[in-house]
């Protein structure tokens, strides 16, 4: 088992660049996966939906090993995405998976922005919900949200070249006007794929610098495409194609007022988790074939 769990952490730390693609699930990916449900699942490849990445920090196998943790870039949120979605956009695999690499893992519904970061000797508390004076029950629902955002159902793989250093992933998430709200960014990423004149002149040249990704996904029902093959179909209205705003931009930082603030968070605590389950479920559903049954304590 040691020189297994070796042997998979050396492929994610060290395999070269190459652009492939293959309809067979890719085998390193499956063993992985497989090896994760029946080590941490105990073979039950539902509880995936709930289980907190974040808690993979420093796992030699399934964490970050010989690089940066962040949970939706580990090895096995890339494992997942290369089960998933190596068809959804040219050249997905692992090897094109990461950090400077054509495609890289993303958060959809983020914490920080609106909620903050956990304040070091206040457990369950968070630096931005605290300016703003809530009650219990939104620290409670704040503190699951903490661990539901980290969920597999909120990863999201996204093309990864950069103009100016600066992604998609890093561009929507500190944009002043998106504040790092998915719905608006997919409403933005639309008008890119149109070539619309009033699309973001930025994101437009990220879409440009990442055609190749983006090909099939030009025209009217481009988004909407993009939102199927990535398991997204819960963000649009299935009878327009059209982003739902499911909430609005907002931050801690920027809230006019604490009533706007606090309406603005009840909103997001009650719509982002339900997304990210739906999500999760439907790639759980996916996934289920390819790993076939599992035994649980390997």
């Amino acid at each position: 088992m040691k020189k297994l769990t070796l042997s998979l952490a050396l492929f994610f730390f060290c395999t070269p660049l190459i652009l492939s693609s293959s309809a067979a699930p890719d085998p390193e990916a499956l063993r992985l996966l497989r090896q994760f449900v029946a080590e941490e699942l105990n073979g039950n490849l539902q509880a995936l939906a709930d289980y907190d990445l974040a808690t993979l920090e420093g796992h030699p196998l399934y964490g970050a090993p010989g690089r940066t943790f962040d949970t939706d870039d580990c090895n096995l949120a890339r494992a997942i995405y290369a089960l998933l979605y190596t068809d959804a956009m040219p050249g997905l695999s692992l090897a094109t998976l990461g950090t400077g690499r054509p495609y890289r893992g993303d958060t959809m519904n983020s914490f920080h922005t609106l909620l903050g970061r956990p304040i070091a000797d206040q457990p369950g508390r968070f630096a931005g919900l605290e300016r703003h004076q809530p009650s219990d029950d939104l620290r409670a629902r704040a503190l699951k949200f903490h661990s539901a955002y980290h969920t597999i159902g909120n990863f999201v793989p996204l093309p990864n070249r950069s103009v100016h250093r600066a992604t998609l992933n890093t561009y929507r998430g500190t944009h002043p006007a998106w504040l790092d709200a998915f719905p608006e960014f997919l409403t933005q990423l639309r008008l890119a794929l149109l070539n619309d004149p009033q699309a973001d002149s930025f994101l437009a040249e990220l879409v440009t610098e990442n055609a190749n990704a983006f090909s099939a996904f030009r025209g009217p029902n481009g988004l909407a495409k993009f939102a199927e093959r990535l398991d997204m179909q819960d963000y649009l209205d299935p009878r327009t194609g059209l982003p739902l705003p499911h909430y609005s931009p907002a931050a801690h930082f920027k809230s006019p007022s604490r009533d706007a603030y606090l309406a603005a968070v009840e909103t997001y605590l009650a719509t982002a988790p339900d997304l990210i389950q739906r999500r999760a479920r439907r790639m759980i559903t996916r996934l289920q074939p390819l790993l076939g049954p599992v035994a649980g304590g390997l």
